[in-house]
């Protein structure tokens, strides 16, 4: 399936996602009238203008448009349809990918491009879910706030765990063994990072009162840290991989220095906080190689990026989200 874009940059960012899936995407230009492609991906409400530029020469021949991803407005594709109600033979669908294996689909169930996408999208080993457009947009919307809600939950899990001395891994663990709960609780593209700086601000704390601590390697997105509390690492050597070649635009961070690489980060650090993972690979790194480009191996973790037992087996002392380690006694 070939569909036209707006832009390359719609080009760049959904690309690889929908390559997965067969989709391939091709920049509409004026003088690209004899190209063959099967309709338009619409991700934002401004692409809207291509199916008008193109409607008088598509006339009333069968055409997709495959309205994408999270940044469309909220029923925006029902007022599409409304509006091409009567152009032809034509087919709007509001698609989701969740996960790399199932997709959700909205529109006409019985379409000639509705059943045709479900055929590729298991082709390529992804389950079809068919439903209303407006359902599509509800679960787009709903999906963050849930798991933000689990997220939340398991953080207040844990501090209670960490009072009463009992080990919140084994307790979720329990939790996730009926299905509607699931083992996965940790919500890595959250927007409200408000519940993760508060976590990290007080186990720093903690340690900095505890242990003897100079230099700081700081593992995660820039967005992140920039919601720290002004002054939470002062007097300190901090440096910040991000995984970005890109500047720290937030003026707390002065003094802070970005490092492109995450061995220069950590080299000779006391006291590792990582943030979040997103773009990284810290998930992957053998603990020795880590441990060993320390000088102390004290390790905040708030993306719980390693196994509990094999961290506390490798680090002078580790503690990921509400997992009562008991290191700082």
């Amino acid at each position: 399936m070939r569909l036209w874009v707006i832009s390359e940059e719609v080009v760049t960012r959904f690309g690889n996602e929908l390559g997965a899936c067969g989709i391939e995407l091709s920049v509409y230009q004026a003088d690209s009238s004899d190209e063959v492609a099967d309709g338009f991906l619409l991700t934002k409400e401004t692409d809207g203008k291509l199916l008008q530029e193109r409607m008088q020469k598509l006339g009333t021949g069968p055409w997709l448009a495959l309205v994408y991803g999270s940044d469309v407005p909220y029923d925006w594709a029902n007022t599409l349809q409304a509006q091409y109600e009567h152009s032809g033979e034509h087919e709007i669908i509001r698609m989701a990918l969740f996960t790399h294996e199932s997709a959700l689909l909205g529109g006409e169930p019985n379409g000639r491009w509705m059943r045709f996408l479900c055929k590729q999208l298991a082709r390529y080993s992804l389950v079809s879910m068919v439903c209303g457009m407006r359902e599509v947009d509800e679960a787009l919307r709903q999906f963050p706030r849930y798991l933000t809600w689990k997220e939340q939950f398991y953080i207040e899990l844990g501090a209670n765990c960490d009072e009463k001395g009992i080990s919140l891994l084994q307790v979720s663990r329990a939790l996730g063994m009926d299905k509607r709960i699931g083992q996965g609780w940790l919500y890595p593209s959250r927007q409200d990072s408000s519940l993760i700086v508060r976590w990290l601000e007080k186990e720093c704390r903690l340690v900095l009162q505890k242990a003897n601590i100079q230099r700081i390697a700081l593992w995660g997105e820039d967005s992140l840290w920039g919601n720290m509390p002004s002054g939470w690492l002062a007097e300190k050597d901090v440096a910040v991989y991000t995984g970005e070649d890109k500047p720290i635009p937030n003026k707390r961070m002065t003094g802070w220095t970005l490092y492109d690489s995450w061995q220069d980060a950590v080299k000779d650090a006391d006291l590792l906080v990582i943030g979040n993972a997103a773009g990284t690979t810290i998930a992957e790194l053998p603990l020795p190689e880590l441990v060993n480009a320390m000088r102390q191996s004290y390790v905040i973790d708030a993306a719980a990026c390693f196994p509990v037992q094999e961290a506390r087996s490798y680090f002078q002392a580790y503690r990921a989200i509400g997992e009562n380690t008991n290191v700082w006694e």
